[in-house]
């Protein structure tokens, strides 16, 4: 087991932190300018020195059985709300005075949770830090590694990057100051702007032994969150839940040791850590290997030929963090020179960037056209996410969008050719046409649940079992593993695999022109793709659930109507699948954090989606009282009347 310091001890050398470097330790100017910074609340309001204001807001004791005060609670129940939403820890950030007491956090915490989103503060993610490292810490000793003794004495490294979001630094520093004083042996290092799969890669490239980005990937711009990591891969649910427990019990010793006084931070002009490192060139270089093997060139530092030559492609990375494939990419002779928004901008003046929206895509679209290009690569804030636009035809004068069942049909083509008779697992709301397909191609469709870190979890569990050979696991948002990867959700690495195709037909093609849409030509397309969103009128999730599985019972005694042409799909994971003839569907799905259900259609044409599903929807519905009353359906009947 670690050694565990008194908690007296971890206060001291906290504090001491403040004016003293560790050994050493530099801090390194986060190279945001002051004035971008999010406004810092000011101490002048004496009201924030008690817990005064919570007591006459909610009009309770002033502690609760267990001898908590409620500024407290209201710290530990946020920090519960944001380890509660999965994998991965999001909120809005939330700015506090650097020094005075914890009551100041719990006042911009009950003042900035509009929406029920969960405040991400800089109080938080000290805690976080220190839960995290520790984490780390136990995983290190656990009996799967060769030398317990030597893990429980040596170094142990954590690592910190972030996207360009402004408040990213200021979060990077109060993370790295508490996971500093978790263990004598935690050394953190600051690696400034990255992205989250070379977050995951320097752990299992033995760079550290845990790495945390600071990123809320496509969320809106005053959101933030972090994405965790060790050798063994993501952290799962069960995880953060952990650090849920150890980040309360932190929250309440550091309360209780220090009077309910806030641990000292730089505030956001730097991030306090032992060392400034720059981990990024050794994964781009994984990136350059890759394309050299997918077009049939040993890797090599320089190539001799450069594997892309010939191919011209744009780039669109939206000002977030994967902007330097653009550098990959030119390295291996790629003309990107039509590439936009590469350059990183927490102000990102495109919008945040996300590979499934129309304004990227359209604006990528449009570049494509203008510069002849042969592609055109889309990557969300952190690049774990990635879509493409792809020329219509072989005169490149018109593009067509390549995501979603599209993009996952094309790796299929991809596997289907290197590994025959695989299987592929996708998320729960892909077409009927693409099963088809992945069918047809002698490939095995393993539909499971949404969320990436679900499609994952179950493509490692099949290549458990004898005979299983999944190859990739992949949501249609873009979310892509591969088995080659060691299942490391990256955005770069699949569009990897889509360079390195076309460059191959490219090379296959007498007049060096690919048609990528032309390999997936066989799979049949729903003219009308849709989703519809119904929030529950209360804002409830406990309504969402009844009005759901209410819905879910309706929908089900529907199938067995023959005036109705619905099949149910009972081989569905997830929410509630029927089958509408010539290929359509609709599935009713509610959402885990928010009080909205999904209806998800595909149909031949909008006036058959209207007349199939939407019409009879409505009509069952508003003959049931109390869906009728506990759903809003509004944007039901602003689609049938569109």
């Amino acid at each position: 087991m670690a050694m565990k310091l008194p908690i007296h001890l971890c206060i001291a050398v906290a504090i001491a932190a403040a004016f003293s470097p560790l050994p050493d330790a530099r801090a390194f100017s986060s190279k945001i300018p002051s004035k971008q910074n999010a406004k810092v609340a000011t101490s002048s309001d004496d009201d924030t020195k008690s817990d005064g204001f919570i007591f006459r807001k909610f009009s309770h004791s002033e502690c609760d059985d267990n001898n908590q005060p409620p500024s407290l609670r209201t710290i530990i129940g946020n920090i519960q709300e944001l380890t509660s939403q999965g994998s991965d820890i999001r909120g809005r950030f939330v700015d506090h005075p650097r020094l005075g007491r914890i009551s100041q956090v719990a006042k911009v915490i009950e003042q900035n949770t509009q929406g029920g989103v969960p405040a991400l503060t800089p109080f938080t993610a000290f805690c976080l830090g220190n839960a995290f490292a520790k984490i780390v810490l136990d995983q290190k000793q656990q009996p799967d590694q060769d030398d317990t003794t030597a893990a429980a004495t040596t170094t142990t490294t954590i690592a910190l990057g972030r996207d360009p979001r402004i408040h990213g630094a200021i979060l990077c520093d109060s993370f790295a100051r508490g996971a500093a004083i978790a263990h004598p042996n935690i050394r953190v290092v600051y690696t400034g702007l990255a992205t989250s799969p070379s977050m995951f890669h320097f752990c299992r490239a033995g760079m550290c032994d845990g790495a945390v980005m600071v990123t809320a990937s496509h969320l809106p711009s005053d959101r933030n969150g972090l994405k965790m990591y060790t050798f063994r891969g993501g952290f799962t649910k069960s995880t953060v839940r952990a650090m849920n427990h150890l980040a309360a019990n932190f929250a309440r010793q550091w309360h209780d040791s220090e009077n309910g006084m806030l641990p000292p931070t730089s505030g956001g002009e730097g991030v306090f850590c032992s060392e400034w490192v720059d981990f990024m060139p050794e994964y781009i270089q994984t990136l350059k290997d890759a394309i050299c093997k997918e077009v049939n060139q040993a890797p090599q530092r320089i190539p001799t030929k450069p594997p892309l030559d010939g191919l011209k492609i744009v780039l669109n990375s939206g000002n977030g963090s994967g902007g330097f494939f653009y550098d990959v990419l030119q390295d291996l002779g790629a003309d990107v020179s039509a590439s936009v928004h590469i350059e990183p901008n927490p102000q990102f003046p495109s919008g945040i960037p996300n590979p499934e929206k129309k304004e990227m895509i359209a604006e990528t679209i449009q570049i494509c056209q203008e510069s002849g290009a042969d592609l055109g690569i889309l990557l969300d804030t952190d690049a774990d996410r990635s879509g493409f636009v792809v020329p219509s035809d072989k005169t490149k004068t018109s593009f067509e969008p390549l995501n979603r069942n599209r993009l996952i049909a094309l790796l299929s083509v991809v596997f289907s050719r290197s590994s025959p008779g695989c299987t592929i697992v996708t998320d729960s709301v892909t077409s009927e046409g693409l099963a088809d397909f992945i069918n047809a191609l002698g490939l095995i469709h393993y539909r499971y649940l949404k969320g990436y870190a679900n499609v994952i979890g179950k493509a490692e569990q099949l290549n458990e079992q004898d005979g299983t050979n999944a190859e990739m696991a992949i949501e249609t948002s873009g979310h892509c593993a591969m088995k080659e990867n060691a299942f490391l959700d990256d955005g770069t690495y699949t569009a990897v695999k889509v360079i390195g195709l076309l460059a191959r037909e490219k090379l296959a093609d007498a007049h060096g022109q690919p048609d990528l849409l032309s390999l997936i030509a066989a799979m049949k397309e729903m003219e009308e793709e849709v989703e519809i969103r119904m929030e529950a009128k209360d804002g409830s999730l406990e309504t969402t659930n009844n009005v759901f599985n209410l819905a879910v019972k309706v929908i089900e005694d529907s199938c067995g109507n023959s005036s109705l042409p619905w099949t149910l799909d009972t081989e569905n994971l997830e929410g509630i699948r029927v089958r509408t003839g010539f290929g359509g569907f609709f599935m009713l799905r509610k959402s885990l954090h928010d009080p909205l259900v999904s209806l998800q259609i595909e149909s031949t044409s909008k006036d058959e989606a209207k007349k199939a599903v939407v019409a009879p929807l409505l009509e069952t519905f508003r003959s049931i009282k109390t869906i009728c009353s506990a759903l809003d359906m509004r944007a039901l009947l602003d689609y049938r009347s569109e």
